[in-house]
Parts: C-alpha cells; structure tokens; sequence
C-alpha cells in the first residue's frame, strides 16, 4: 500500500495567558501610552476652552460696560476736557465697550474738537476708555457759510477748521492771513497754501474759497490771483506766482481791480479793468 503523506500541523495561536515577544509587548505598551497622553491633551482643551468661555461671558455681560462718565480718561490737550469729548463724541451711559469702534470714535472727534488728532484705546481691566489728543494750532483766522449764516472760525497748519470755542478765542492764529469761504472740499489745498504763505515772493494776506470751489488768493505784491479749481496744478501755479513777484513791473503790480489768472499757468493772464469814462464837462460855467 502506498504510504500516506504527513500533514502540516499550523502553529499554535498563543492563548491570552501565553507570553507575548518582547518587541510586540513593548509595540502594545507604546500605543497604550499614547492613548494616555491624547487623552490628557485632550482634557487640558477641554478645561482651557471652558474656562476662556466662561471668563469671556463674565467680561461680556458686566465687565466691558462703562456706567459713568468718570471710567473716561481725556488726556494730552490743554484746552479740551472731558466734557468737551463726551459732548463731541455723543457718548451715553451705561456704553459698551464691544459696540464701541474707536476708529469711528477718533474720526468724530477730530472732526468735531479743535484737536491735529485723536487716539482711542478701551480698557479691559479695569474698565475704562481712554482718549489721547493732540491739540491744533490755529494759523489763519476764517469763515465759512452755513445754514444759518456766515461762520467765524479758525484754521490750523492742514486746513482744517477750528470752531470758536471759549479755549480758541484766547488764542491768536500764527499768521495774518484770512480764508474766506472755507470749504472741506477744499481743506487739503487751503493746507498747502498755508504751509507755503512764507515761499511766495510776498506775504500771503488772504485766500478765497468761491462758492463753485474755485480758489483764489491774494498777496501785498500781486494782489488778486486766480487759481481755478484744479489742485493738480497748485505746485505750478505758486512757482509762477514767486516768478511773477519777481519780473511783473511795479506798475502792474498789486492793482486793486486788476486780477491774474494763473488757471493756466503755462500762459498768465493779466486782467485789466476797462478804462474808465471821462466824466461829461458841463455845457457852461457858472
């Protein structure tokens, strides 16, 4: 009879009380470590998170409200308090610090107070805001129409406009020269003129703001010079109104009724007025 194959025996899967490697029981004790630590990291977020939430609810709901006017803090200016600021400001109390943007903040006042500008910062603890100015001096005494008439003011270094408060009107500009017709429309430019009245050949006396914006200014040597309303061409226009200074005849110069029109000022104009009439001699004599 043929003999009979052995059959493979399959090796034996060890039972749970049978040893495992060294290597695969170190693998295991490795992966059960890190189990540990994900678990601990994960419970230190959770704590952390939960803690932040409820510290932010508190602040939230009590500690980012200013109840008075005393948790504002106005520094930096001399001739603006802090009446002045809540006024300009129209804040209102109880406030929230959140609903609060203090770059809306800073532009409403300096748009409102007589200050060059303004720096707004909320405070968490303890809860407070504070304000930081910088205080404008005034140039140029000026006007400026409004709804209810004409408007005396002044204007600082910029051109921007001063209102007449109590702490202005102690205070005399740095300047002689007057703006008439103030517009903000035009502020940049009346700025630039300002900071340039000392390079014009001639003091500057005064600078006219028309209605339709159109500029004009007038100096002790030229008098009445138009500008026009481009103020791409200001630097153009003040180079030839220091060079006119310079060469126009004393005839010519500083005529009550005359007026150079630099709206070109590749090509200045001198306007004349018409020659006046002479007067009819009478038919006889007495």
């Amino acid at each position: 009879m043929p003999r009979s194959q052995p059959q493979a025996v399959p090796p034996e899967t060890p039972g749970p009380s049978t040893p495992l490697p060294p290597n695969v029981e170190r693998r295991r004790r490795l992966r059960e470590e890190k189990l540990r630590e994900r678990l601990i990291q994960a419970w230190r977020i959770l704590v952390f998170t939960g803690s932040s939430a409820a510290l932010a609810w508190v602040l939230l709901s009590a500690g980012w409200n200013l109840r008075s006017i005393d948790q504002v803090r106005v520094s930096g200016s001399d001739k603006v308090g802090l009446d002045s600021v809540v006024r300009a400001g129209g804040l209102g109390f109880p406030l929230s610090l959140l609903s609060l943007q203090p770059g809306d903040l800073e532009r409403r006042l300096q748009r409102e107070l007589p200050v060059q500008s303004v720096s707004v910062h909320r405070r968490l603890l303890p809860p407070g805001l504070d304000i930081k100015l910088l205080d404008r001096r005034p140039i140029a005494t000026a006007t400026r129409s409004t709804a209810g008439g004409i408007e005396r003011g002044m204007v600082d270094l910029q051109g921007y406009w001063m209102p007449l408060t109590e702490a202005l009107e102690e205070d005399a500009p740095d300047s002689d020269v007057r703006v008439q017709g103030w517009m903000s429309s035009r502020r940049s430019t009346i700025g630039k003129l300002l900071e340039r009245r000392d390079q014009l050949g001639s003091p500057l006396e005064v600078i006219l703001v028309a209605p339709d914006g159109d500029l004009s200014l007038r100096t002790a040597s030229l008098g009445l010079v138009n500008l026009g309303s481009n103020a791409g061409l200001l630097d153009q226009q003040l180079t030839t109104v220091v060079e006119l200074t310079r060469s126009l005849p004393p005839q010519l110069r500083g005529q009550s009724d005359s007026t150079i029109d630099l709206s070109d000022p590749s090509q200045p104009e001198l306007q004349l007025p018409p020659p006046k009439k002479k007067a009819k001699e009478k038919a006889s004599k007495s």
